[in-house]
């Protein structure tokens, strides 16, 4: 049954896009308008775990091109060469594009993040942390898929929401679907008074050709208010019938507009093995588009183990 609905919302976007396309077309010359993007991180880690070598590496290396095709269309197109996320590991990252020429509602086709969770949803290249949480890490796994997603901000009175749905076909980046049934996620977002949001996100999928069930519930809240900035996220998760959860809550403190403060403690807890994890940063912004990210992770297990790291990431954005 969720094969053939999902089917049917499919086709009824996908002609919708088509029909404002063909209505959105414009004869002026300010179209197309591309500018190129992307970031690069240089990371030092020293890593306490006996054996584990300290270094330099390439983290992250991401180009791309956006751009507005016409005043109702505009597209992105990424490549990343560090991209791991895919068995084919293919450089091709994000590759859509938004119709905003739909009534109601903002349409995203293609390659893309989908929304699921607070973290997931933040910008690369805007993440307060070098290391995402491991349930996020985990649970929102992989991060890119391909499909269609419908989007729309509501205001009723001071009340201000966001809401989107998206289906896509849950086997990741880069890979044609794995078996005749479609992932489902959604996520809602209301803003009662400024510097509040909270939030919920719905995934329900499955995976590989075996069809395994993939269920995720995820819970949000970030509050920000002048210098002070504090969030805090649960995910509970089934595959099969295996379940998972975790939680992370980080908070942030601006010192001067180049110094910001960081902690945040996460827990993990896969299969009744629980692992939990304090995360001390520091950013210094040498330039709004140069940051150096300083972290020291520390890692809490039992019986404890000595595998602590000391990271410094240096990230240049455009």
């Amino acid at each position: 049954m969720k094969k053939y609905s999902s089917f049917f919302v499919v086709m009824i976007l996908y002609a919708g896009v088509v029909f404002s396309m063909e209505s959105s077309t414009s004869t002026s010359l300010d179209f197309p308008k591309i500018s190129p993007s992307g970031f690069a991180r240089l990371r030092y880690t020293i890593d306490t775990t006996a054996g584990a070598k300290d270094g330099f590496t390439i983290a992250q290396v991401r180009f791309g091109l956006k751009g507005e095709i016409s005043k109702d269309v505009s597209f992105s197109f990424t490549l990343e060469g560090t991209n791991t996320e895919t068995n084919n590991n293919k450089a091709l990252y994000d590759v859509y594009m938004d119709v905003k020429s739909i009534p109601y509602f903002t349409v995203r086709l293609g390659q893309f993040k989908y929304k699921f969770s607070l973290e997931q949803c933040v910008p690369d290249a805007e993440l307060e942390l070098i290391n995402k949480s491991d349930v996020v890490s985990n649970l929102v796994s992989p991060t890119r898929d391909i499909g269609i997603e419908i989007s729309k901000d509501i205001s009723i009175m001071s009340l201000k929401s966001n809401w989107s749905v998206t289906v896509v076909n849950g086997s990741g980046s880069n890979q044609a679907d794995e078996n005749n049934n479609k992932t489902v996620t959604g996520r809602v977002i209301f803003t009662p008074v400024n510097g509040l949001d909270l939030g919920g996100s719905i995934y329900d999928g499955t995976s590989s050709s075996a069809s395994i069930t993939k269920d995720r519930i995820g819970l949000e809240v970030k509050y920000e208010f002048e210098k002070i900035m504090c969030k805090a996220e649960y995910i509970w998760g089934k595959d099969n019938n295996t379940k998972k959860e975790g939680y992370y809550v980080t908070i942030g403190y601006t010192i001067m507009p180049s110094v910001v403060l960081l902690t945040r403690y996460d827990l993990w807890d896969s299969n009744l093995k629980k692992v939990s994890r304090g995360t001390f940063g520091l950013n210094y912004f040498l330039d709004k588009n140069v940051l150096l990210r300083n972290n020291y992770e520390q890692k809490m297990e039992s019986p404890s183990i000595k595998n602590d790291l000391i990271m410094t990431q240096l990230q240049i954005k455009f």
